[in-house]
């Protein structure tokens, strides 16, 4: 069996920061060994040290830091079958022109049969942000279809400006969990879900708390079997602060599966592993994360 791809789309408008915050995660991810590829509609001002290739269906080019950045010249399904043969990724991440529509975009990668989606990203200007009277269907679109709101240019505003675009972005969206960017970075462990071939870095990620985001991560090991449909019921369950869910269980079929969990989407695929110790559930949240018995009742 092989594994899809995990794929991430990232919105907003131009000048929001998008390239800067995916560029930040690009830079984590290879130091984890794990390959992505970042797919632009616009290649840009992106800095580069090999010439363009021209495709088929895409045209690529090489990051500084050894990333494959690509931009689709063709019908999707076809340039993304070219750019999975040219680049074996193990994550893609999409940046979406700031006129992109989410849905479209999120059904094109839902519908591929390489690509599984892990989540749509809007990414949110703090600094220029107006209210969303004043902005466009698109804008309108890009807050309210996403499974994460990733509040960027924190560091130039005010505590009173950040809550007035909370209050902006609720009009449109009142369940999407908002994150800062400091300097536009964001922790990738809060952004990406789970791969087989991450299931060994769940271990190094130990109950914490990251004080400036008020984010909590709870690591539960699961030392037995359990009931997916039970499974499905717990993570469906869960508070709204808890925002993301990832890991490795067993199910009482004896088949390990990987769990994702993004906003209110959930995802639950047969692992591609060998064999596996133990399960493990991390929970990652705002406030304190206590769902020990909540997780052995499941």
């Amino acid at each position: 069996m092989t594994e899809k791809i995990p794929t991430t789309i990232v919105t907003g408008f131009l000048g929001a920061g998008k390239t800067t915050i995916i560029l930040h995660l690009i830079e984590d991810l290879i130091q984890q060994n794990i390959t992505p590829v970042y797919v632009k509609n616009e290649l840009g001002d992106t800095t580069t040290d090999t010439e363009i290739i021209q495709r088929t269906h895409i045209r690529t080019t090489e990051l500084l830091n050894g990333c494959i950045c690509c931009t689709l010249t063709g019908p999707f399904v076809h340039a993304i079958d070219e750019l999975i043969q040219v680049a074996n990724p193990d994550r893609i991440l999409i940046e979406a022109s700031g006129d992109a529509d989410p849905v479209a975009l999120a059904l094109l990668v839902s519908n591929h049969p390489r690509l599984t989606r892990d989540g749509v990203i809007s990414v949110i200007d703090v600094l220029n942000f107006e209210a969303f009277p004043d902005l466009s269907y698109t804008a309108r679109e890009q807050a309210k279809f996403t499974d994460l709101l990733i509040f960027n240019k924190v560091e130039l505003v005010s505590l009173e400006r950040k809550l007035q675009v909370v209050s902006y972005v609720r009009e449109v969206n009142e369940y999407a969990p908002i994150i800062e960017a400091p300097q536009g970075k964001v922790y990738p462990y809060v952004v990406f879900g789970l791969t087989s071939r991450e299931i060994p870095l769940l271990s190094h990620h130990h109950d914490h708390h990251l004080y400036h985001d008020n984010i909590h991560i709870h690591n539960q090991v699961i030392d037995h079997s359990i009931s997916i449909d039970r499974l499905r019921a717990h993570l469906a369950s869960l508070p709204s602060s808890v925002f993301r869910v990832k890991g490795v269980v067993q199910g009482d079929d004896g088949q390990w599966y990987l769990v994702n969990k993004v906003g209110e989407r959930v995802t639950i695929d047969e692992a591609v592993i060998a064999s596996q110790e133990k399960g493990m559930l991390l929970y990652i949240g705002f406030g304190e994360i206590d769902i020990l018995n909540m997780v052995n009742e499941a």
